[in-house]
């Protein structure tokens, strides 16, 4: 099965953590934390749909300024989600600059403020010089934060001595084509196999896609397509998991967030010899954040934001996981 989410991990394992996510076959991205990082061109930044906020240490939100630095210019709107205090950073962020020259700007960030039971959301325009210019607090239950026709995004409150979030990256369902099926049906491949997908994952089965055929174009409604051509199967998820305490709360709120899950991103800052240390510091240490991995039945597990005193002791924090650089557990 081709993957939907192609994940980067753009500092690896070391340094401040981020990771990228291209969606494939369409031209968006989702970045999940924002400190400093090198690895990421502008085309990368320019594809953003999303950034989510784990919180707002200066090593997790630095970056935003050339986030906005990027994209300042594209028409597109850009969400921004965040742990409570998200909107007052991200807006005093925006207004530290002069906009006197941006009423021309069609940039909007819409900042969605997630706390345990509401999602406070607000729009701040280019044009209008970033001033906060419409607002609201939905009630939310469960974990769900955001729905797209291609991805759902959910996230956790989290404790790392202040509130923390934890994401995950879900694939609705994944659509398979049978290759051999688009013949078999005197069908020829082509763009219009991406527009079947689309509309499948929008719901608009009744929609006709002009299919090339041998004898010329025609209209094909998209629920006959999808019973000729199209199998689904179970859609990825990828969570993201940074700077949280290994304590029972947080153990049970990531149960209900990322039970299962495809790939793990996670923390692993210090070694077991400092692990009273690590809970002080509200952080987690590679053997906690291997039991995590092995509690939620992740399937390929990826640790990140090592400590700098172990940048030379990378065998070891793999070793504590017990997972190898492939992201599989050890000896498997």
């Amino acid at each position: 099965m081709r993957p939907a989410f192609l994940s980067r991990l753009v500092n690896g394992p070391l340094f401040d953590p981020v990771v990228y996510v291209r969606i494939l076959n369409e031209r968006k991205s989702v970045l999940f934390d924002c400190g400093h990082f090198q690895g990421l061109a502008p085309r990368h930044l320019l594809s953003l749909e999303a950034v989510c906020i784990s919180h707002t240490h200066m090593d997790h939100f630095m970056g935003m300024d050339r986030v906005l630095r990027t994209i300042l210019h594209r028409d597109e709107p850009l969400a921004v989600y965040g742990p409570e205090g998200i909107t007052e950073k991200t807006l005093s962020k925006l207004k530290s600059y002069t906009w006197n020259l941006s009423s021309g700007y069609a940039l909007e960030i819409t900042i969605h403020e997630i706390f345990a039971n509401s999602v406070m959301t607000t729009r701040a325009r280019a044009d209008a010089g970033f001033d906060a210019i419409s607002g609201q607090t939905v009630p939310r239950t469960g974990t769900r934060i955001a729905d797209c026709p291609r991805y759902t995004l959910e996230a956790a409150v989290l404790d790392h001595t202040i509130p923390c979030l934890g994401y995950v990256l879900k694939e609705p369902f994944h659509i398979n084509i049978l290759k051999g099926a688009v013949r078999e049906n005197g069908y020829i491949p082509g763009p219009w196999l991406g527009d079947l997908k689309a509309l499948i994952y929008a719901g608009r089965l009744d929609e006709p896609v002009r299919v090339a055929t041998e004898s010329g174009v025609r209209g094909v409604s998209v629920s006959r397509l999808r019973e000729e051509l199209v199998t689904v199967t179970p859609g990825q998820s990828l969570a993201f998991v940074t700077d949280i305490a290994f304590t029972p709360a947080n153990l049970e709120a990531l149960k209900g967030l990322a039970q299962g899950v495809d790939t793990l991103f996670i923390e692993a800052y210090y070694l077991d010899e400092l692990e009273a240390h690590a809970g002080a510091r509200g952080h987690l240490t590679a053997r906690q954040a291997g039991a995590i991995a092995r509690e939620l039945g992740a399937k390929r597990v990826f640790p990140m934001h090592v400590s700098p005193r172990y940048h030379d002791r990378l065998d070891e924090i793999y070793a504590e996981m017990g997972v190898n650089q492939g992201g599989t557990p050890a000896g498997a």
